[in-house]
């Protein structure tokens, strides 16, 4: 019940809509007029007076065609050499005759083919020597063209005279005193139509083709003759007794017919109306229905759907009105071919009534999306047109590939649109022309996208094989394209993925290098621990004994203790888990202090220790304590790997702006790694790990310059080893 209710409603808005259609189509030709008044029969009034214009008023005589008869030299140039020069045509004329002369052995027939020719060979060398001669062939041609279109004028007078026989007209031209006429104007008349002044729209044209009346094609120009039709003006109607005996009478019939049929439309269309406003009220739920067809347009943007829709209702306003003028056409033939115009206006229905069925539902479907989410910002994004210029801004971001491309589409459409042209004009000349734009052009152009585009796949081969891990050769950058600029820094990107794969691989090995130190560095303190432990629990050893390994024991734990002390500090600082106090300090004395704590121990280890420190006080904004830890391990380091018997170079001066602090000594191993390795965590010069150090000295001291935005540096060269570190001054 509900569906029959809903086809109901579907079929009272196509009538509503069919009858609006009406009435800003067809309906204008129709509604409120009569017959007579109609623009059809106006037109044939209109038609009379313009073919009466052509072959009936002032036409033409043979002395007025003699202004056409006559022969400039051009014309005459023009037929003499329309086949070329004389040599050249009498050449032509023996080629063409001497195959027939070979062709046959009858001399009769020879004598008759030789006579032949020499007679048309006669005829061209007199064509160039009598001006006259000439002259006399081409009026003859001009004249069979004016006898020809005087025949034709008179041919077509009569036929219009016939066509026209049901008007009663009388015109007049003031000027020769002619007057044309036909029945008695003076009769009542149900249509009655003035003209004044013929020519002031209308001029009697006669044209002269005279390359149609010349068998040889050589006259390619032609004439027109203009008669003046300004002093012609008359009356045209339609007697009421003349009526019944011409087809007026049932065209009269066909269009009253017509208008009661226009005028039931509207009032269905009125009553439909009315019913869709009271008890048949259609709600937006009876056409919120989920289909197939309606799922696959709701997924297109919202205005791609509108522009449908529109598109939609353009489509079914044209069918509409074809539907409604085959009801006409039905009307007015309904006698001939009945079943043709019958086919014509059951199509035209079907096809309109579902293009109005479908814009119903396209519409509820906008609206529903658009009552759901009112938000403009929020709707804008997922339409057509905002992706559509977000991409056509995309494209220009680099204006190159935006204009490069965009010549290129322009080059393609043009393309196509000439082939199209071309094979609309069938024209000789246009297909060279476009075969030169299409050489000249097209194939650059196609050319120039082809090793683009070759340019390209080999640019995305090479990005797959890097993102695969397979690092080929460089890219060859060519010219200074934006692909040769990619390609560029592709190869820039391949190069840094290289070094980083390096890295990766050297910071695999130095990660298995610190387990392996860091298990070596604690496992050494802490099996002497367990050693001497175990010796400390055997009764028999004596009391000087006990305290030697207590003595052992009580190093190795504190060896241990700083060991895992400094790991948890330099851990701590490389995670930036340390507050630091800033204050401003004077650097010379606290390296003059961190100095003279070690002098006993640079003598003792048989090591000459200088010290260069500038007069003048340099502050600097610094932790005094982490920032005395750095100077106590670069000075510690020197101590422990310089060798016996050379000396140590402590400097500290005010550089641009820095301060600068410098530890030279000469290394008491051989340096075999990078400068940068060394300090690394648990590096040490003494690869055997001998000595005390925990390879940590170096990194702390790293990490507590880098929280004060400073720098160190590490350079070896030899045995030679030197460490700088500046920090901003704070003058």
């Amino acid at each position: 019940m509900k569906n029959n209710k809903l086809y109901l409603q579907l079929f009272l808005i196509f009538v509503v809509a069919t009858a609006v259609s009406l009435i800003f189509t067809n309906g204008g030709r129709y509604l409120g007029k009569t017959f007579y008044e109609s623009q059809n029969y106006n037109n044939e009034a209109e038609n009379l007076v313009y073919e009466f214009s052509q072959y009936v008023f002032n036409t033409p005589t043979e002395e007025e065609f003699k202004v056409a008869l006559t022969v400039s030299d051009e014309e005459m140039d023009d037929y003499r050499t329309y086949y070329g020069s004389l040599a050249e045509q009498i050449q032509n004329i023996k080629e063409q005759y001497s195959s027939e002369i070979n062709a046959t052995q009858d001399q009769e027939v020879i004598e008759a083919i030789e006579q032949e020719r020499d007679a048309k060979i006669a005829d061209i060398k007199k064509n160039f020597e009598d001006d006259e001669y000439v002259k006399e062939k081409i009026l003859v041609i001009k004249k069979k063209a004016i006898q020809q279109k005087l025949k034709e004028i008179e041919r077509e007078k009569k036929e219009v005279l016939s066509k026209y026989n049901h008007f009663a007209y009388e015109f007049k031209d003031e000027k020769t005193g002619e007057v044309y006429r036909n029945g008695d104007i003076s009769e009542k008349s149900v249509f009655k139509k003035t003209v004044n002044n013929v020519g002031k729209n209308l001029s009697g044209l006669y044209p002269l083709n005279y390359y149609e009346y010349d068998s040889m094609g050589v006259l390619q120009d032609s004439y027109t003759l203009e008669q003046d039709l300004s002093d012609i003006s008359g009356v045209v109607t339609v007697p009421a007794s003349w009526i019944a005996n011409t087809h007026i009478s049932n065209e009269k019939s066909a269009f009253i017919i017509t208008k009661y049929v226009y005028y039931s439309i509207i009032l269905a269309g009125i009553i439909s109306f009315i019913l869709l406003m009271t008890s048949l009220e259609p709600t937006l739920e009876q056409f919120n229905r989920k289909f197939q067809l309606r799922e696959l347009f709701e997924r297109f943007p919202i205005d791609i759907r509108i522009v449908a829709t529109l598109i939609a209702t353009y489509f079914a306003f044209l069918f509409n009105g074809s539907f409604t003028r085959s009801i006409q056409t039905l009307i007015y033939h309904y006698t001939d071919n009945r079943s043709g115009f019958l086919t014509d206006f059951i199509v035209t229905g079907v096809i309109s009534f579902a293009l109005i069925v479908a814009i119903v539902f396209m519409v509820v479907s906008i609206w529903i999306s658009l009552k759901g989410q009112r938000d403009v910002e929020k709707i804008w994004p997922e339409t057509f047109t905002a992706k559509f210029v977000d991409g056509a801004i995309s494209m220009f971001e680099n204006r190159s590939i935006g204009m490069q491309s965009l010549i290129l589409l322009l080059v393609v459409f043009l393309g196509g649109f000439g082939f199209a042209v071309v094979m609309t004009a069938g024209s000789f000349g246009v297909f060279l022309f476009y075969m030169f734009l299409f050489v000249v052009f097209f194939i650059p152009a196609l050319y120039i996208f082809m090793r683009r585009m070759g340019y390209l796949n080999r640019i995305m081969q090479h990005t797959e094989n890097m993102a695969h891990g397979r690092l080929t050769k460089d890219l060859k950058v060519k010219g200074k394209s934006p692909l040769a600029r990619h390609a560029e820094n592709l190869n820039g990107l391949r190069e840094g993925v290289r070094n980083s794969m390096n890295e990766q691989a050297k910071s695999e090995q130095m990660k298995t290098e610190l387990i392996t130190n860091v298990s070596h560095d604690l496992r050494t303190p802490l099996t002497s621990i367990i050693t001497y432990t175990d010796l400390l629990k055997n009764p028999s050893i004596t009391e000087e004994e006990r305290k030697k390994y207590i003595e052992i024991l009580d190093a190795k734990s504190n060896r241990l203790k700083t060991l895992i002390e400094d790991l948890f500090e330099v851990s701590k600082m490389a995670s930036g888990n340390v507050e630091i106090t800033k204050q401003r300090i004077d650097l010379a004395q606290l390296l003059q202090q961190a100095v003279g704590e070690h002098g006993e121990d640079f003598a003792a280890a048989n090591l000459d220790l200088r010290i260069n420190i500038a007069e003048q006080p340099i502050y600097a904004r610094v932790d005094g304590q982490k920032w005395w830890r750095v100077i106590d391990n670069l000075i510690i380091n020197a101590r422990k790997y310089s060798l016996e018997g050379t000396r140590v170079y402590v400097n500290l001066k005010s550089h641009e702006g820095n301060a600068e602090l410098t530890v030279k000594n000469v290394a008491k191993y051989e340096l075999n790694e990078e400068a940068s390795q060394l300090i690394e965590r648990f590096k040490r010069a003494d690869t055997s790990r001998h000595t005390e150090g925990s390879g940590l000295g170096l990194a702390i001291a790293q990490s507590i310059v880098d929280l004060h935005d400073g720098q160190l540096d590490i350079a070896v060269d030899g045995d030679l080893f030197k460490v700088t570190v500046s920090i901003p001054t704070d003058k």
